[in-house]
């Protein structure tokens, strides 16, 4: 019987990265027998026909759960898109909904639950930027439908649970990730750590501060082209020179941190959840 894995997330967790080197190392699958579909084709066959209304119908089953070895998918647009993640009841709340009918289509059952999270002061900004390259702008207020007070992972992470009674559940925290990428495949895989080659290169360019203030005025002059938010990222990209957007207050940041503080200690004692990269996390993560 395979061991089924079920890595749902969230965005902005490293997850291209860790879906770019899984792609990369293809051949240590194989060897250990891990089947893994590449993002863009399981995405084509299975999440947007099934989850996001793509058209067309899902393709048949190619994963292998009475089999030996392990079935391994990798993709977090199947607890949502990253438009719909921000709700007023807090984020990803059709995600057990959504999970529980890939589960099925795959004949997951029990499958073990993997999940990244990361810090809401940093993650609804990169979220919101995300969103930007594929959808119309709008102010970030506009996008964060979510109050502050209902921004937590620990309940998402309970609602899952409860779609999935019994299912192993592994939690890891992204400010520990990096620097210990092979070692997070590895305790999700099983495979020896050494045997894993990292993707190469940086990600896509994220939009500074400067590239948003810049649309935010266009927006006030009455609407802002596809064109042109490509022309100010391109023309203000983020970095050195232009630091990243950033619409949190003082006060509003020490909040997330210390809300996020308090979801890492619930994750911590937890006795049914599985804490990944704990002694790698930074002090300053862990402290309210």
């Amino acid at each position: 019987m395979a061991q089924n894995i079920f890595w749902l997330g969230a965005h902005k967790t490293g997850t291209t990265f860790l879906q770019k080197s899984l792609d990369r190392s293809a051949s240590a699958l194989q060897a250990w027998n891990v089947h893994y579909m590449p993002l863009d084709s399981f995405r084509t066959k299975y999440t947007r026909p099934l989850l996001n209304n793509g058209g067309g119908v899902a393709a048949p089953n190619e994963f292998r759960p009475d089999a030996a070895g392990v079935n391994l998918v990798f993709d977090e647009n199947i607890p949502a898109l990253v438009q719909h993640v921000s709700q007023r009841e807090g984020v990803y709340i059709s995600g057990p909904e959504r999970a529980l009918k890939m589960a099925a289509h795959l004949e997951f059952h029990q499958p073990v639950l993997v999940l990244g999270i990361r810090s809401f002061h940093g993650y609804l900004p990169s979220l919101y930027c995300e969103t930007l390259k594929a959808n119309p702008f709008k102010p970030f207020r506009e996008f964060l439908r979510t109050p502050l007070g209902n921004l937590r992972w620990y309940p998402w992470v309970k609602a899952l649970q409860h779609a999935f009674p019994g299912a192993r559940m592994r939690v890891y925290p992204y400010e520990a990730l990096w620097g210990n990428e092979t070692r997070l495949l590895s305790e999700i895989t099983g495979i020896p750590a050494a045997e894993f080659t990292l993707k190469e290169g940086v990600e896509r360019p994220g939009f500074s501060q400067r590239a948003i203030d810049t649309l935010m005025e266009l927006h006030r002059q009455g609407g802002v082209e596809r064109a042109q938010q490509r022309a100010a990222v391109k023309q203000f990209p983020k970095g050195a020179e232009y630091p990243g957007f950033q619409p949190w207050t003082a006060e509003e940041i020490a909040h997330l941190k210390q809300e996020y503080a308090r979801d890492i200690a619930n994750l911590r004692f937890d006795s049914t959840i599985e804490f990944l990269l704990d002694d790698c996390l930074p002090p300053k993560v862990t402290q309210p």
